[in-house]
């Protein structure tokens, strides 16, 4: 089996500088959240932070896969090494070989504008679903067409990456390989691809979120002393600090916390049922909790 390596380098360093440039983000909003007072403003930089901060993590994983990239081909198969994933290519599907530069003003990728970051799930007119994995300019890519899909590579050394492949063409495969593309543990969980679990979990996150933003938005507006209770009177019957109009909101983050990862466990064990019920009624609590602030809230004065 050829092995053709990739010349990453490039890749590979725009990636830790922008994974640095995202981390230095997240750390200058964070400090700013605690630094202004508390209000609105301060949960919006505490939420741009946490935000840089999740893109800071795929950056960094997307760098970390950037650092082993390679192209293996024999009779048979044709291997993508891209990090932790692998694509078998099975040679007999292969119809042929494409300069990326011919195609290059017609393939559509939506990508990172990073030097070098060259992968995803592009579109050709002609060629339909292309798979990018490439590190190089349109210039240095390669065109693997198949029936299925299209993928786009850049080895190193391209001109003899392009005679290997055409010799093993030319030979014909001895056995019949199956196209595979074998993903990390974590990307092959089932959850990913159930989208009325991953609604209920980003509905309740979401809930939780506008409560904390709705409580922040009002404490600066907040007396001292805020009514907590009232009878059936409507007159209030029961104050306390303004602090209190947080607890709203930290009651719905630990009851979110608690049943994403109890309907985590069911989910796991096959209890989809179970577990879609424990987050759809997290949500209804998230709402509940959400009525509650805004009833603190807006009984504030203005």
């Amino acid at each position: 089996m050829n092995v053709f390596d990739a010349d990453s380098r490039l890749a590979f360093t725009s990636g830790v500088l922008a994974t640095a440039v995202a981390i230095f983000g997240a750390i200058v909003f964070a400090t700013a959240a605690v630094l202004v007072p508390l209000s609105a403003l301060a949960f919006l930089l505490a939420l741009a932070g946490l935000a840089l901060l999740g893109c800071a993590a795929w950056l960094g994983y997307q760098t970390y896969q950037l650092a082993s990239v390679s192209y293996s081909l024999d009779r048979n198969a044709f291997v993508i090494r891209w990090g932790r994933l692998r694509e078998v290519v099975p040679m007999g599907e292969v119809q042929r070989l494409i300069a990326g530069e011919d195609v290059a003003d017609e393939l559509r990728l939506l990508r990172v504008p990073l030097p070098g970051w060259w992968f995803g799930v592009g579109r050709h007119p002609a060629l339909g679903k292309v798979r990018f994995y490439a590190t190089g300019s349109p210039d240095q890519q390669i065109v693997i067409v198949t029936p299925e899909c299209s993928y786009v590579v850049s080895p190193y050394d391209d001109e003899a990456f392009v005679e290997s492949f055409r010799i093993r063409l030319e030979m014909r495969p001895t056995q019949n390989v199956a196209h595979a593309r074998l993903l990390p543990a974590f990307a092959n969980w089932r959850i990913w691809r159930d989208k009325t679990a991953l609604t209920l979990l980003i509905l309740g996150i979401a809930l939780n979120l506008g409560v904390f933003g709705l409580s922040a938005a009002r404490f600066p507006a907040a007396p001292a002393q805020v009514a907590l209770h009232f009878d059936a009177n409507g007159i209030a019957d029961r104050f306390g600090d303004k602090s209190q109009l947080f607890i709203p909101p930290l009651l719905g983050f630990i009851t979110l916390s608690v049943s994403a990862a109890l309907g985590l466990m069911l989910y796991v064990k096959g209890e989809a049922l179970a577990a879609f019920m424990m987050w759809g009624g997290s949500a209804a609590i998230q709402a509940l909790f959400l009525v509650a602030a805004l009833t603190l809230g807006f009984s504030l004065p203005s």
